[in-house]
């Protein structure tokens, strides 16, 4: 048995030859509605990412209209004979610099004003490109610049020139005022925040949290309170982020307890009562037993969602420096930020390779290395969180399907 497949070889196949209603996983809904979207709907790949904000794609929008820009501010300039052209060539070169040395440094626009995109950027987008000034350029009579060179209205040219360019950039400047609409920028960030984190929009960005569910298998959806997911974000490294779980050991309880006992077991399924039985010999001072509780419910409620085996290897094999499986990368950013911590939970972990058993969670050290290093009351409310992030989810989705066929 290899130790970091196990949610396939362990898992009953009976269970596997029952559920092949959904190749792509989705949670089984109990009013029996058939025209509810599944839970497997996927976006396309990269969808996540791509709402939060890159310097690249910022570079892509703005970059038509900047060659626009250098298009119209070139047609101003006259088509004079090869002679007239070499003696503007300089010229042009000077007002495209300006041109360039102008406009707002792209990257920047990404990192501090553009943030995470949504349908109502893109109407904006939409708008402000409809909207770009137009202008026209008075008749050059090129017969009376025959001898530029030697002309005493080139100055008074370059400068008709240099201020009809300017008025260009200023345009520019006022038709992307919408963009920096500073209100409309927190609502969007707001809206892309777990609930948990949304009364902190001012604190904490969306790319942050995705930033960090892509590298840790600590959750921040749901749980745990929004200060204490504050603290795990501003946690230098590892070491400092296990320090919280430990700081914070009987409030992540608590946290998690407020999701799992409003859950609603009818909907979701018995892993709601597991989850609960593992909460319990947490209270009770058992947290080694609790570990293992949850670790099987862990794996049970990844069956759920993903009955194929195959697709649930993307989730349960995590190769070590691997990036984000297309299955994750295609999710939303909701349903990102549930399985990205799942996905780093399950880090190959070889035992008969001498893999050495980690201090922080793991599934695959969990179930074949038992020992003082791996179960430990922080890797316990570690599983705790991803176990009651993925049931309030799954809550959520069970909850919105009844909304939508009532």
């Amino acid at each position: 048995m290899s130790e970091h497949e196990d949610p396939d070889k362990d898992a009953d196949s009976g269970d596997e030859q029952g559920q092949r209603s959904s190749e792509s996983g989705s949670m089984g809904s109990d009013d029996g509605a058939t025209d509810a979207p599944p839970i497997g709907f996927r976006m396309p790949v990269g969808f996540s990412q791509s709402l939060l904000p890159t310097a690249d794609f910022a570079s892509r929008i703005i970059a038509p209209w900047q060659k626009q820009m250098q298009e119209r501010v070139r047609s101003m300039l006259p088509e004079p004979s090869t002679y007239v052209r070499g003696i503007l060539e300089p010229l042009n070169q000077r007002l495209q610099e300006q041109i360039t040395s102008a406009l707002p440094d792209m990257d920047e626009i990404a990192l501090q004003v553009l943030g995470p995109f949504n349908e109502r950027v893109h109407e904006q987008m939409a708008s402000i490109t409809a909207n770009l000034p137009s202008f026209s350029i008075p008749s050059t009579d090129l017969s009376a610049i025959r001898d530029l060179a030697a002309s005493p209205g080139m100055d008074a040219l370059i400068q008709q020139i240099t201020e009809q360019h300017a008025r260009i950039l200023e345009d520019f400047r006022s038709s992307l005022g919408p963009l920096f609409d500073t209100d409309a920028l927190r609502g969007i960030n707001r809206a892309l925040l777990p609930p948990n984190l949304r009364e902190h929009a001012d604190e904490v960005h969306a790319h942050d949290v995705h930033e960090f569910v892509e590298q840790e298998g600590i959750p921040l959806y749901l749980v745990p309170r929004g200060r204490t997911a504050l603290r795990l974000l501003r946690a230098k490294d590892r070491a400092a982020r296990r320090r919280v779980l430990g700081d914070c050991y009987e409030s992540l309880i608590e946290d998690c307890a407020s999701v799992l006992e409003n859950a609603d077991q009818g909907a979701i399924g018995s892993e709601v009562k597991f989850a609960l039985d593992g909460l319990g010999a947490m209270r009770a001072g058992h947290p080694h037993s609790a570990q293992a509780m949850f670790t099987v419910t862990l794996d049970t409620l990844i069956s759920r969602f993903y009955p194929n085996k195959e697709a649930r290897r993307s989730i349960t094999n995590r190769k070590k420096g691997a990036n984000v499986p297309d299955t994750i990368d295609e999710m939303g950013v909701r349903e990102a930020f549930v399985w990205l911590p799942i996905w780093n939970a399950h880090e190959e972990f070889w035992k008969h390779k001498g893999d050495q058993v980690p201090h922080y969670y793991s599934r695959h050290a969990s179930v074949h290395s038992v020992s003082s290093r791996q179960f430990s009351k922080r890797n316990c409310v570690q599983v705790l969180m991803l176990v009651t992030s993925l049931i309030g989810y799954a809550g959520q989705i069970t909850a919105a399907r009844r909304h939508t066929t009532a």
